[in-house]
């Protein structure tokens, strides 16, 4: 079963006991706005560190004939698609390349299978292609929504409470803003190194070190 984090209520709580002293002088303490603003600035800011492990899917569309635009996949951050591959011969292809140049529009009708991609509004794909096509994406996860108390966190929740500690802090002028923050960052080396497993879809994954040997027909 996948980690819950905790909710935006929940760190709140917890960063309020912890910035008692950073807000000194003020009655009410840091209010509910800023402690908010640093902890959903700090979770986008771990977001985009890493290809978190627990935060990686893919999902298989289909490409119509003589389509070129699919949309994505719906939990899908657009701007974090890692791989795009097409199912052929019933064989899924190595990652598709990325790029459409403006010279192979020209040719964008001479139907055949998907061979290279471009994110736009949709995700598009060169050329046309000439039958229908299973389209495997492979991609981040978008955060979730991270604005009312019960909403859980999207990343590791105490990396997001030491970053948010040490920016505060900061804010505040607090002297020991920048414990908070080398914490952070060791928790967060200690979580990549845990993220990249030998299971992990990496760059060239696809390229066989050598040539696998072709089976004998008996």
């Amino acid at each position: 079963m996948p980690r819950q984090y905790r909710t935006l209520g929940e760190l709140r709580a917890e960063m309020r006991a912890m910035l008692g002293a950073a807000a000194s002088g003020a009655a009410a303490g840091p209010n509910s706005t800023i402690i908010d603003t640093h902890l959903r600035n700090a979770q986008t800011a771990l977001y985009w560190t890493h290809d978190w492990a627990h935060l990686r899917r893919y999902e298989t569309k289909t490409l119509g004939q003589h389509a070129t635009r699919i949309d994505y996949p719906v939990t899908a951050d657009p701007d974090r698609i890692r791989y795009v591959s097409v199912l052929r011969g019933g064989v899924w292809s190595p990652p598709l390349k990325k790029g459409i140049t403006p010279s192979m529009y020209t040719y964008q009708t001479n139907y055949s299978w998907p061979q290279r991609w471009e994110p736009y509004d949709q995700m598009e794909f060169w050329p046309a292609a000439d039958q229908e096509y299973s389209v495997r994406i492979f991609f981040i996860k978008a955060p979730d929504r991270f604005t009312q108390d019960a909403d859980r966190a999207s990343v590791d929740d105490t990396a997001i409470s030491l970053v948010a500690t040490g920016t505060l802090k900061s804010h505040y002028r607090q002297p020991d803003a920048k414990v908070s923050m080398d914490a952070a960052d060791a928790l967060l080396i200690k979580l990549k190194g845990k993220s990249w497993g030998q299971d992990v879809f990496r760059k060239d994954d696809w390229i066989e070190s050598e040539p696998l040997v072709r089976p004998e027909t008996v």
